[in-house]
Protein backbone atom coordinates (compact mmCIF):
# COMPACT_ATOMS: atom_id res chain seq x y z
CA UNK A 1 0.00 0.00 0.00
CA UNK A 2 2.73 2.36 0.86
CA UNK A 3 5.38 1.66 -1.90
CA UNK A 4 1.50 2.20 -4.19
CA UNK A 5 0.94 5.41 -2.53
CA UNK A 6 5.13 6.40 -3.09
CA UNK A 7 5.05 5.67 -6.81
CA UNK A 8 2.00 8.04 -7.21
CA UNK A 9 3.49 10.81 -5.79
CA UNK A 10 7.41 10.06 -7.28
CA UNK A 11 4.71 10.31 -10.94
CA UNK A 12 2.96 13.47 -10.02
CA UNK A 13 6.36 15.17 -9.20
CA UNK A 14 7.79 13.76 -12.61
CA UNK A 15 4.60 15.42 -14.28
CA UNK A 16 5.54 18.96 -12.35
CA UNK A 17 8.99 18.58 -13.75
CA UNK A 18 8.30 18.18 -17.28
CA UNK A 19 5.39 20.80 -17.28
CA UNK A 20 8.15 23.48 -15.42
CA UNK A 21 10.95 22.31 -18.28
CA UNK A 22 8.40 22.45 -21.29
CA UNK A 23 7.81 26.20 -20.01
CA UNK A 24 11.54 26.91 -19.38
CA UNK A 25 11.95 25.78 -22.89
CA UNK A 26 9.35 27.37 -24.09
CA UNK A 27 10.26 30.90 -22.48
CA UNK A 28 14.02 30.50 -23.94
CA UNK A 29 12.41 30.36 -27.52
CA UNK A 30 10.86 33.33 -26.90
CA UNK A 31 13.89 35.51 -25.67
CA UNK A 32 15.99 34.09 -28.75
CA UNK A 33 13.32 35.06 -31.12
CA UNK A 34 12.60 38.59 -29.78
CA UNK A 35 15.98 39.42 -28.36
CA UNK A 36 19.02 36.88 -29.79
CA UNK A 37 20.73 35.82 -26.78
CA UNK A 38 19.28 33.29 -24.36
CA UNK A 39 19.94 33.14 -20.12
CA UNK A 40 20.15 35.97 -17.73
CA UNK A 41 22.57 38.06 -17.04
CA UNK A 42 26.28 36.85 -16.82
CA UNK A 43 24.45 33.50 -17.90
CA UNK A 44 23.55 34.00 -20.92
CA UNK A 45 23.73 32.96 -25.21
CA UNK A 46 23.88 35.59 -27.83
CA UNK A 47 22.40 33.27 -30.93
CA UNK A 48 22.64 35.92 -33.45
CA UNK A 49 24.62 38.78 -34.08
CA UNK A 50 23.60 42.31 -34.87
CA UNK A 51 25.01 44.77 -37.09
CA UNK A 52 24.18 48.73 -36.78
CA UNK A 53 22.48 49.98 -40.61
CA UNK A 54 24.88 52.34 -42.16
CA UNK A 55 23.00 55.60 -43.68
CA UNK A 56 24.55 57.62 -46.42
CA UNK A 57 24.20 61.36 -46.31
CA UNK A 58 22.60 62.85 -48.69
CA UNK A 59 24.88 64.53 -51.17
CA UNK A 60 24.69 68.45 -50.89
CA UNK A 61 25.31 70.34 -54.15
CA UNK A 62 28.17 72.88 -54.04
CA UNK A 63 27.06 76.53 -53.97
CA UNK A 64 26.07 78.16 -57.57
CA UNK A 65 28.66 80.96 -58.99
CA UNK A 66 27.05 81.70 -61.37
CA UNK A 67 24.30 84.46 -61.79
CA UNK A 68 20.55 83.69 -60.49
CA UNK A 69 17.82 83.83 -62.44
CA UNK A 70 14.23 84.05 -61.54
CA UNK A 71 12.20 85.64 -63.94
CA UNK A 72 8.97 86.27 -62.46
CA UNK A 73 9.43 84.99 -59.21
CA UNK A 74 7.86 87.48 -56.15
CA UNK A 75 10.82 88.91 -54.35
CA UNK A 76 13.46 86.92 -56.59
CA UNK A 77 16.87 87.77 -57.56
CA UNK A 78 16.96 89.67 -61.20
CA UNK A 79 20.16 88.34 -63.26
CA UNK A 80 19.73 91.40 -65.25
CA UNK A 81 22.29 93.99 -64.31
CA UNK A 82 21.11 97.57 -62.66
CA UNK A 83 21.82 100.25 -64.95
CA UNK A 84 19.55 102.71 -62.35
CA UNK A 85 16.28 104.40 -64.14
CA UNK A 86 15.21 104.09 -67.53
CA UNK A 87 16.19 107.24 -69.73
CA UNK A 88 13.19 109.54 -70.38
CA UNK A 89 12.12 109.27 -74.52
CA UNK A 90 13.20 112.35 -76.41
CA UNK A 91 10.33 114.85 -77.12
CA UNK A 92 9.13 114.95 -73.77
CA UNK A 93 6.48 118.07 -73.45
CA UNK A 94 7.58 121.24 -71.41
CA UNK A 95 4.45 121.96 -68.76
CA UNK A 96 3.45 125.11 -67.36
CA UNK A 97 0.45 125.06 -64.68
CA UNK A 98 -1.50 127.67 -63.00
CA UNK A 99 -4.29 129.70 -63.72
CA UNK A 100 -5.27 132.24 -66.88
CA UNK A 101 -9.08 133.34 -67.00
CA UNK A 102 -11.42 135.97 -68.50
CA UNK A 103 -15.14 136.57 -67.53
CA UNK A 104 -17.74 138.08 -69.91
CA UNK A 105 -21.04 138.91 -68.75
CA UNK A 106 -21.72 134.92 -67.35
CA UNK A 107 -19.16 133.20 -68.95
CA UNK A 108 -16.00 132.28 -67.28
CA UNK A 109 -12.73 131.00 -69.34
CA UNK A 110 -9.77 129.95 -67.72
CA UNK A 111 -7.03 127.79 -68.82
CA UNK A 112 -5.02 125.82 -66.03
CA UNK A 113 -2.52 124.00 -67.67
CA UNK A 114 -0.19 124.64 -70.86
CA UNK A 115 2.19 121.81 -72.97
CA UNK A 116 4.54 122.32 -75.36
CA UNK A 117 5.52 119.02 -77.42
CA UNK A 118 8.29 119.89 -79.61
CA UNK A 119 6.43 123.44 -80.82
CA UNK A 120 2.89 121.86 -80.69
CA UNK A 121 0.82 123.75 -77.69
CA UNK A 122 -2.05 122.03 -75.56
CA UNK A 123 -4.12 124.00 -73.60
CA UNK A 124 -5.85 122.33 -70.90
CA UNK A 125 -8.95 124.79 -70.49
CA UNK A 126 -11.80 124.86 -67.75
CA UNK A 127 -15.52 126.43 -68.89
CA UNK A 128 -17.75 128.19 -66.64
CA UNK A 129 -21.41 128.87 -67.55
CA UNK A 130 -23.33 131.06 -64.74
CA UNK A 131 -26.12 131.92 -66.86
CA UNK A 132 -29.50 130.03 -66.65
CA UNK A 133 -29.66 129.42 -70.60
CA UNK A 134 -27.57 126.70 -72.04
CA UNK A 135 -24.17 128.02 -74.64
CA UNK A 136 -22.67 126.72 -77.39
CA UNK A 137 -18.38 127.75 -77.73
CA UNK A 138 -17.93 126.05 -81.40
CA UNK A 139 -14.44 124.57 -82.05
CA UNK A 140 -14.57 126.30 -85.83
CA UNK A 141 -14.68 129.41 -83.64
CA UNK A 142 -11.98 129.11 -81.40
CA UNK A 143 -8.69 131.30 -82.48
CA UNK A 144 -5.28 131.44 -80.75
CA UNK A 145 -2.59 134.25 -81.33
CA UNK A 146 0.96 134.89 -79.94
CA UNK A 147 2.86 137.58 -78.92
CA UNK A 148 4.86 138.26 -82.35
CA UNK A 149 1.69 138.17 -84.47
CA UNK A 150 1.89 134.67 -85.52
CA UNK A 151 -2.58 133.32 -85.37
CA UNK A 152 -3.10 129.57 -85.18
CA UNK A 153 -6.40 127.31 -85.05
CA UNK A 154 -7.43 124.56 -83.24
CA UNK A 155 -7.44 120.76 -84.22
CA UNK A 156 -10.80 119.40 -84.49
CA UNK A 157 -9.29 115.86 -84.60
CA UNK A 158 -7.03 115.83 -81.65
CA UNK A 159 -8.62 118.40 -79.53
CA UNK A 160 -11.18 117.39 -77.39
CA UNK A 161 -13.93 120.18 -76.28
CA UNK A 162 -17.89 119.19 -75.40
CA UNK A 163 -18.98 122.32 -77.19
CA UNK A 164 -22.01 122.59 -75.54
CA UNK A 165 -22.09 123.93 -72.11
CA UNK A 166 -25.65 123.48 -69.94
CA UNK A 167 -27.08 126.19 -67.46
CA UNK A 168 -25.27 126.81 -63.89
CA UNK A 169 -22.77 123.95 -65.49
CA UNK A 170 -19.17 123.81 -66.14
CA UNK A 171 -17.33 121.78 -68.89
CA UNK A 172 -13.38 120.96 -69.37
CA UNK A 173 -11.44 120.21 -72.55
CA UNK A 174 -7.91 120.54 -73.60
CA UNK A 175 -7.48 122.37 -77.43
CA UNK A 176 -4.80 121.99 -79.22
CA UNK A 177 -3.14 123.69 -82.01
CA UNK A 178 -3.13 122.93 -85.51
CA UNK A 179 0.47 124.00 -85.93
CA UNK A 180 3.95 124.80 -84.33
CA UNK A 181 3.82 127.70 -82.28
CA UNK A 182 6.69 130.25 -83.68
CA UNK A 183 10.37 130.11 -81.65
CA UNK A 184 10.58 133.44 -80.59
CA UNK A 185 7.25 133.62 -79.31
CA UNK A 186 6.46 133.86 -75.34
CA UNK A 187 2.91 133.82 -75.06
CA UNK A 188 -0.47 133.75 -76.43
CA UNK A 189 -4.06 134.76 -76.45
CA UNK A 190 -6.99 132.16 -76.60
CA UNK A 191 -10.46 133.67 -78.36
CA UNK A 192 -13.75 131.82 -78.35
CA UNK A 193 -15.91 133.68 -80.87
CA UNK A 194 -19.30 133.17 -82.05
CA UNK A 195 -20.54 131.96 -78.84
CA UNK A 196 -24.32 131.11 -79.36
CA UNK A 197 -26.86 131.37 -76.29
CA UNK A 198 -29.78 133.60 -74.82
CA UNK A 199 -27.32 134.67 -72.11
CA UNK A 200 -23.99 134.77 -74.29
CA UNK A 201 -21.44 137.33 -73.58
CA UNK A 202 -22.06 140.56 -75.52
CA UNK A 203 -20.28 140.67 -78.85
CA UNK A 204 -19.98 136.44 -78.74
CA UNK A 205 -17.03 136.48 -77.66
CA UNK A 206 -14.36 136.34 -74.50
CA UNK A 207 -10.34 136.33 -74.78
CA UNK A 208 -7.98 135.14 -72.35
CA UNK A 209 -4.76 136.75 -72.82
CA UNK A 210 -0.86 136.46 -71.18
CA UNK A 211 -0.87 132.52 -71.36
CA UNK A 212 2.44 131.36 -71.43
CA UNK A 213 4.39 129.14 -73.58
CA UNK A 214 6.47 126.55 -71.33
CA UNK A 215 10.26 126.49 -73.25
Amino acid sequence: MAEGTHRKKSSAVLRIGLVVLGVLVLLGVVQAVTTGTVGVGAVSVTLRETTPRETTPAAVAPPSTGPVEWDGAVGGVSSEPSGGAAPSPSGEAEVVTGSWKQARGLLTVEVTRVENAAGRLRLFVTAVNASTARMDLPVASISVVDDKGGDYGVSPSSSRWPVSIARNASVNGVLELDREVGAGGGAVSLTFAGIIGQLAPTGGSVTVPDIPIPR
